[in-house]
C-alpha cells in the first residue's frame, strides 16, 4: 500500500496513482463535454425532469462534477485501503483551522475583490456598486452553502485533499501550485465550447491566470492549516459566492498577482509557511535535549 499522507505532504510521490486519479477526473469531464459539444446532450434548462434518475444529462453532469471526489476516494481505497480512506475523510474534520486562518480563508478573497472595486471606481470615475446584490440579503448564506458543497467539497477532496500533498512530496509548494493550477484550469476547458456554461466566451488566458494564482493562495491556506480539506472547501466557496462586486478585468488579476507575490516573499516558496527563527547561539546538542 502507498504511504499515508501526513499533514500537507505525502510521505512519497507516486506518479502512477496520480495518473489513475487524472484518468478518472478527466475521463468523466471529457465524456460530459464531448456529449454536450456533439449535441448528444443539452445543457439542463431547468425545464422538464429535474431528477438525475430520469434525466441523462444530469446523470453525466453529476458524475463529472463529483469526479474529483470520486477519483480521490476510489484511488485511495484501491491503493491504501480503509486506513487511507479514513485518513482522507478525517482531514476534512481536523481541528487545525485557528480563528486567524478561518478569517483568512473566508475574507481574503472578498478583501481582494473590494480593493479591486475601489481601484476601478477611482480610475474609471464611475460609481460602481461595492456589494454584489442578493435579494433578499439572507440568500447569500444559501448561495455560499451551495458553493461550499457543490464546488468546495466535491472538488477539494481531490485537488487539495489528494493531489496537492503528493505533488508537495516531490516539489516545493510554489512549484506544486503552478503544476496543480494548470491541471485544475485544464479540467474546465470544455466550458469554453458549450453555450450556456459559466465560462463560455470569457477570456481563457485571464481566467487561467486567475486560477493559477488562486491555486497558490489555496496552497498557502492549506499548508498553514496543516492540510485541512475543510479550509480549502471554504475558500472555494468564497470563490463562487462573490460578496463584493467582482469586476473581473485585467486590473483584478494584477491585484491578485501582487497578493501572491507578497505571500511568496513573506512566507517563502518552499512551504508557503512562515517558520519561527531558530534561537541564536544554542548548540545542536542542547536543542536535541
Amino acid at each position: 500500500m502507498e504511504t499515508q499522507t501526513v499533514g500537507y505532504k505525502a510521505k512519497a510521490f507516486n506518479a502512477r496513482n496520480l495518473v489513475y486519479y487524472f484518468l478518472v477526473v478527466y475521463g468523466l469531464q471529457a465524456l460530459r463535454y464531448g456529449l454536450l459539444i456533439s449535441g448528444v446532450l443539452k445543457m439542463p434548462s431547468g425545464e422538464g425532469p429535474a431528477s438525475p434518475l430520469v434525466d441523462p444529462s444530469l446523470i453525466i453532469m453529476t458524475l463529472a462534477s463529483w469526479g474529483p471526489l470520486i477519483a480521490a476516494f476510489l484511488v485511495t481505497a484501491l491503493t491504501e485501503g480503509k486506513t487511507g480512506v479514513r485518513t482522507l475523510w478525517g482531514r476534512f474534520w481536523n481541528r487545525n483551522i485557528s480563528t486567524r486562518w478561518l478569517l483568512v480563508t473566508l475574507l481574503f478573497l472578498p478583501a481582494l475583490a473590494l480593493i479591486d472595486n475601489l481601484v476601478i471606481r477611482l480610475l474609471d470615475g464611475q460609481d460602481y456598486p461595492v456589494f454584489f446584490s442578493y435579494h433578499p440579503a439572507w440568500t447569500i448564506v444559501t448561495s455560499f452553502a451551495f458553493a461550499f458543497f457543490s464546488n468546495g467539497v466535491l472538488e477539494e477532496f481531490g485537488w487539495r485533499g489528494y493531489v496537492l500533498p503528493r505533488l508537495q512530496a516531490r516539489w516545493n509548494a510554489l512549484a506544486s501550485s503552478l503544476i496543480l493550477g494548470v491541471l485544475w484550469a485544464a479540467w474546465h476547458v470544455g466550458q469554453w465550447f458549450v453555450p450556456g456554461s459559466n465560462l463560455y466566451q470569457r477570456d481563457f488566458w485571464l481566467w487561467s491566470l486567475g486560477t493559477i494564482l488562486l491555486t497558490i493562495i489555496m496552497t498557502w491556506i492549506f499548508n498553514n492549516t496543516k492540510g485541512s480539506v475543510l479550509a480549502a472547501a471554504l475558500f472555494h466557496g468564497t470563490i463562487n459566492t462573490g460578496v463584493f462586486a467582482f469586476l473581473l478585468d485585467w486590473r483584478y488579476y494584477m491585484i491578485e498577482l501582487l497578493a501572491v507575490i507578497f505571500i511568496v516573499i513573506i512566507f517563502g516558496p518552499k512551504d508557503l509557511v512562515k517558520r519561527k527563527p531558530e534561537p541564536v547561539g544554542i548548540p545542536a546538542e542542547a536543542k536535541a535535549l
